[in-house]
C-alpha cells in the first residue's frame, strides 16, 4: 500500500512516470526498508488483533502505541512528496524545508518502523 501511495502522489505531483520511477530509483535504499518495515508491522498488528479476537490476553495500550508508530512512519515516508505541490499552494518555505530534510524524514520513518516492530514483537512474546 505504501508503494501504491508513493506512485500516486509522485505521479500526480510530477506529471511524469519517468520522473516517478527515476526518484524511486534514487530513493530505493530509503524506501525499500520503509516499505518492508511497514509491511512487517501490518503483519504483526494483524496477528495481535487476531489473537485478541480469539481470546488472547493483550494490552491495548501497546497495540495503540504500535499503530501510532506505524502512522508516524507512513507520514514520514510521504511527507517529502508534498514538496511537489506545496509551491503551487503558496507554501514555498514548507516545500523547501521538506526537500532539504527529505532523508531525515525517511530516516525517521525507518526508526519509527523499527520501534513499532520492537513493541509488537515484545507484545507477541508476552502473549505466549
Amino acid at each position: 500500500s505504501l508503494l501504491a501511495i508513493y506512485f500516486v502522489v509522485m505521479r500526480l505531483g510530477s506529471g511524469s512516470w519517468d520522473y516517478t520511477i527515476s526518484e524511486l530509483g534514487k530513493l530505493k535504499f530509503w524506501v525499500a526498508p520503509l516499505i518492508l518495515g511497514f509491511g512487517i508491522q501490518v503483519g504483526l498488528f494483524s496477528y495481535l488483533r487476531n489473537c485478541q479476537k480469539t481470546g488472547g490476553n493483550m494490552v491495548t495500550g501497546a497495540t495503540a502505541t504500535s499503530a501510532t508508530t506505524s502512522s508516524v512512519a507512513m507520514l514520514a515516508c510521504c511527507a517529502h512528496h508534498l514538496t511537489d505541490i506545496l509551491p503551487f499552494l503558496g507554501l514555498v518555505a514548507a516545500a523547501t524545508f521538506l526537500a532539504t530534510y527529505q532523508e531525515w524524514f525517511l530516516g525517521l520513518g525507518i526508526l519509527s518502523n523499527l520501534a513499532g516492530i520492537f513493541v509488537m514483537v515484545r507484545q507477541v512474546r508476552r502473549m505466549r
